[in-house]
């Protein structure tokens, strides 16, 4: 149920008079929700901090343990001593009977399931539009296991990798880089791909969307500030906000963990444990052409939550599809960053002996196939399709994959940046700096 038809409910939110977090005033509500008459205008506070009586009303702890799962899984992908079957079982959920983050909560459940790309009208998931993107990364588990971890294990002494060669890149000032035959290291495929098709898509597509498509019974609750279960004091819809947040969020800081209300990192220097979304945000806030994003996310998630406390929901919308183009952009950058600091490395032969070239080319190629996760406020819909995205990645592994690039005439790079620019507000030249 899209704005539109929250409109026909007559529950659209107040128009206000200002959003400023120190402005108090009561403006009138033209259409009014089920409280009618004056509503308060929005206070935005410093940090994501919410609370009704006292006690906070903000719970992303299952995104914290997911974003958790995820990083021992990537850490598992270049451990010797695992095997594919046992990567696989993490990445639903089972890290072991002694580990605290076996859960029934896993990532692979939540990878490829968004109420906008993947459930049908009824709000059912599709398994023919998600399987293929769960198998292709139950893939890339299983490639690694076979191709290089397990075959390492038996082989002693690991070959250097070379065209169609599985094998290592390393040089004395560099870490041991793993690829396969086409110059790709799984294990960063595997990371990139999925910051879109799991935590970007859980933010944009699902959780931000379970609050802007609500049911008129979810309204009314909220509206009624009903607590979503007998333990909790938030509402549903609230809490559907909070878990967007978290996925962003939820491992930013190393006290998140014992505090839900984690504070928004604005300092470089701060520590940054996120091995997903919330990473590649700073990495682009860094950049001088798109410093003010980092911030520019973070207020549109307070304001957004303030609104909907306000039951203003016509700002819940407005920041929900701002969060929605900023991070989708986000992706985008950061393909087409890795893309061009891969081709000028890919030239220099010292960098593509030491691996470094190919390790950007394998985040490149991963945050290509995130780019089908993203969405496009003005449409609802992703800015690159499934198939636009099949093509950059079968031009980027075919022959030899990412040998080709040592050839200073392959214009592959370039063209597939500039198509990736093109549906964005940036440049190449202002995403590859």
């Amino acid at each position: 149920m899209k704005l539109n038809a929250l409109i026909k409910l007559g529950i659209t939110a107040a128009i206000l008079a200002s959003c400023g977090s120190d402005d108090n005033e009561e403006v009138m509500n033209p259409n009014p929700g089920t409280g009618g008459g004056l509503v308060p205008s929005l206070e935005v506070p410093a940090t994501y901090v919410f609370e009704r009586n006292g006690e906070s009303t903000v719970n992303f702890s299952g995104q914290t343990l997911r974003l958790a799962q995820g990083a021992q899984i990537l850490k598992d992908l270049t451990n010797f001593d695992a095997r594919s079957i046992e990567i696989q079982a993490a990445f639903a959920g089972d890290f072991g009977a002694d580990s605290d983050l076996t859960d029934s909560k896993n990532v692979k459940g939540k990878t490829a399931e968004s109420l906008d790309i993947f459930r049908d009208t009824d709000r059912n998931v599709v398994d023919a539009l998600r399987d293929p993107v769960v198998n292709f990364f139950d893939s890339l588990i299983a490639d690694q296991g076979s191709e290089l971890l397990e075959a390492f294990n038996s082989a002693g002494d690991v070959p250097a990798a070379t065209p169609g060669q599985v094998g290592v890149l390393v040089s004395a000032n560099s870490s041991a880089r793993y690829v396969n035959a086409k110059g790709i290291e799984n294990n960063q495929y595997f990371n990139k791909g999925l910051i879109g098709a799991f935590t970007l898509d859980q933010v944009i597509n699902d959780y931000l969307s379970l609050v802007t498509q609500a049911t008129p019974e979810q309204l009314a609750a909220h509206e009624a500030e009903t607590p979503r279960n007998d333990t909790s004091v938030d509402t549903q819809l609230e809490h559907f906000w909070d878990e967007a947040y978290g996925y962003v969020y939820g491992a930013s800081d190393a006290d998140v963990l014992d505090n839900p209300n984690s504070r928004h990192l604005t300092n470089e220097n701060s520590a940054v444990n996120d091995a997903f979304l919330y990473k590649y945000v700073q990495r682009v806030n860094k950049d001088a052409d798109f410093n003010t994003i980092g911030d520019e996310v973070f207020e549109a998630f307070k304001t957004g939550r303030a609104a909907l406390v306000a039951n203003d929901y016509e700002v819940v919308s407005e920041q929900a599809n701002i969060i929605r183009e900023l991070l989708s952009e986000v992706i985008a950058i950061r393909a087409v960053f890795y893309l061009q600091q891969g081709k000028v490395k890919a030239r220099n032969n010292a960098t593509v002996e030491d691996g470094s070239a190919f390790h950007d080319l394998s985040e490149g190629i991963g945050f290509v196939y995130s780019l089908q996760f993203t969405q496009d406020p003005t449409t609802g819909k992703p800015y690159f399709t499934v198939t636009e995205v099949e093509e950059f990645l079968e031009e980027l592994e075919s022959g030899n994959g990412f040998w080709k690039y040592t050839d200073a005439t392959n214009t592959e790079l370039d063209r597939i940046s500039e198509a990736i620019a093109s549906k964005f507000d940036f440049t190449v030249a202002q995403a590859a700096k």
